[in-house]
């Protein structure tokens, strides 16, 4: 059956106008209800820098709607048909005429509350989702979400007495919401007051009671804006000052939980821990990397000086898959991104960091960090000078282009396998959990003849401007953010890059100094800001269930509530850009009258 197109929204002239803006673009338009007159229709048109209200009279002679370009109609729909077959139809008083593209396409909720500040309504969420969010929690807690059967109807999900989880039907005709009949209700908001103060009784006799709302961690990206000001407000929770600290507590809690049996026993192994940057922070071993080890490869660092362990597979990094599970994380089963996580380098530990860049064919990697800040080292320089080489094992580097910015470093490194050098192993594999595509990625590399040198190009970038436990610009992440993903885009996979143009190319490798804060911080943005690319302004976005993604294959991502804050603040950013393209500014709306009555 075809998708039935929305035009036609029970909201008033400023919410259209608020909602154009977050949701539209220059030339999309709305048919909503007349405010001055119960019978007559109004056109809201986006204009770029304004919107324009144009009234389609009704006339109760003949039954029809009219423009005020005089032409008549027998229904919204055939307006609406009309418009789109003749886009310039309509104009203001002064002959400017106004075009028309397509009807715009507004999130339904968006229509009856507020997304971003709302938080007792849950965007996106199922009945299975609902019940899953709400089991742990104590009777009475509830949300209000989108009936998944019934378009434009709601539900009411509450934690029962029973320990079961009861779904209501709230239904939603002529702009009322009611339960039962003869109560109805103009908001959402309303209805959900009621029942706190008079329990719903189930046909078993048993009262169903509101008594907390479970507050939704799901926003649009047009209202970022409005999450962020909702999560500054102080919490009603004992020891947090504000409902970002308890969104972000929450998160550390269920990973507390979650990670009593994931095993790290290869990080702690006495050979390995030297190897750790720091002494707290270890791979899961469930995603972890293993090297592969051909027999001629070592662990020295320039120059090749570090003892032999053929047989150790160990480097502190791991798999990062984005969908970690579609069943799980079902809003991200049309998104798919692949990193790996790893720690700055250690000096005795940049042949094994090389050894990964050349087994797992990743042709990128992201440094979030400098070599050395407020006097500590974060990270051992594992790349040479411009247009010098060093060697690591049987891998050879080169730097051959090195550009810098006001926010970034730019570089080019020449990877090079040493000329007779045996093959990598491929017999040795990734854990038995890691994703299939890894897996086959590490039997697909390399297959040429041993005699012949192999190479490939290697891309770097370096934030310079984002120091630990310090405020980074959000202008600066961004421009390093749209840096990274062009080169992937059109370097990387695109013709440019001739050398690798044969070879599968692996994940994004990214680092800061322990590979957890910074780089969870640069991920979570990285994938929510590019599915905003995807999706548009009515992308739902998910912060907490993004990181705690993240965090299922490896420990502490986006390490601190400062930078769970920053993710929000860079996205919001985004999102003003964003709307700057378009031209969503907000200004003074201007309207049409429709023509005279009859």
């Amino acid at each position: 059956m075809p998708v039935e197109r929305r035009f036609f929204y029970e909201i008033t002239g400023e919410r259209a106008r608020e909602l154009l803006f977050l949701y539209g673009s220059n030339g999309e338009f709305i048919v909503r209800p007349s405010e001055s007159s119960a019978s007559d229709y109004t056109l809201s048109i986006h204009r770029g820098t304004r919107v324009t209200h144009v009234k389609i009279v009704h006339n109760p002679l003949s039954k029809t709607l009219r423009l005020p370009s005089g032409h008549d109609f027998h229904s919204v729909e055939a307006v609406v048909q009309f418009l789109e077959s003749n886009p310039k139809v309509l104009t203001e008083a002064d002959g400017l005429s106004i075009e028309l593209t397509r009807p715009a396409q507004l999130p339904i909720a968006e229509t009856v509350v507020n997304v971003g500040s709302d938080r007792f309504f849950h965007i996106a969420t199922s009945g299975h989702e609902a019940e899953a969010l709400l089991k742990d929690e104590p009777c009475g807690t509830y949300l209000v979400r989108e009936s998944c059967s019934n378009e434009g109807e709601f539900a009411l999900s509450v934690r029962s007495n029973t320990d079961k989880v009861v779904h209501v039907r709230i239904s939603h005709k002529n702009g009322r919401f009611c339960i039962v009949p003869k109560d109805n209700f103009r908001t959402l908001a309303g209805l959900v007051e009621n029942y706190i103060r008079l329990p719903m009784v189930q046909n078993g006799g048993s009262a169903v009671k509101l008594k907390t709302p479970l507050p939704s961690t799901r926003f649009t990206a047009a209202t970022i804006d409005d999450r962020i000001d909702c999560l500054l407000k102080p919490s009603k929770k004992h020891g947090a000052k504000d409902e970002f600290a308890e969104e972000f507590e929450n998160l550390h809690r269920h990973e507390e939980d979650s990670q009593l049996f994931i095993s790290c026993k290869e990080g702690r192994k006495a050979e390995n821990v030297r190897k750790n940057r720091y002494r707290n922070v270890v791979p899961f071993d469930h995603t972890r990397i293993r090297l592969q080890r051909s027999p001629s490869s070592n662990n020295g660092c320039a120059g090749g000086g570090g003892k032999l362990l053929v047989n150790n597979d160990y480097i502190n990094a791991n798999y990062v898959e984005i969908p970690l599970d579609t069943k799980r994380y079902p809003e991200f089963a049309d998104f798919k991104r692949r990193y790996i996580s790893t720690q700055g380098c250690l000096e005795e530990t940049v042949s094994d960091f090389w050894q990964m860049v050349w087994q797992e064919n990743s042709l990128l990697i992201v440094m979030v960090t400098k070599e050395v800040e407020r006097g500590r080292v974060k990270c051992y320089r594992y790349w040479p000078d411009l247009d010098e080489e060093f060697n690591y094992g049987n891998l050879i580097v080169k730097t051959i282009e090195e550009t810098k910015s006001d926010d970034y470093m730019r570089r080019v490194f020449v990877l090079k396998r040493k000329k007779g050098e045996n093959k990598v192993n491929n017999e040795a594999k990734t854990p038995a959990s890691s994703t299939s595509s890894c897996k086959e990625d590490q039997e697909e590399i390399h297959q040429k003849d041993e005699k012949e040198e192999e190479q490939k190009l290697i891309y770097h970038f370096q934030i310079l401007s984002w120091e630990d436990n310090d405020a980074c610009p959000v202008e600066s992440v961004l421009n390093f953010l749209d840096a990274v993903n062009e080169c992937e885009k059109n370097e990387i996979g695109g013709v440019k890059n001739k050398m690798n143009k044969k070879s599968k190319i692996g994940p994004t490798i990214v680092h800061c100094s322990a590979g957890i804060g910074r780089t969870g911080t640069f991920l979570a943005l990285d994938i929510i800001i590019n599915r905003i690319k995807q999706k548009g302004p009515k992308c739902v976005c998910d912060v907490q269930r993004t990181v705690k993604m993240l965090r299922e294959q490896r420990a502490t991502m986006v390490q601190t509530e400062a930078q769970y804050r920053f993710i929000f603040h860079v996205i919001s950013a985004f999102m003003r850009g964003y709307r700057s393209q378009f031209q969503l500014t907000y200004k003074k709306t201007n309207s049409v009258e429709g023509p005279h009555r009859p």
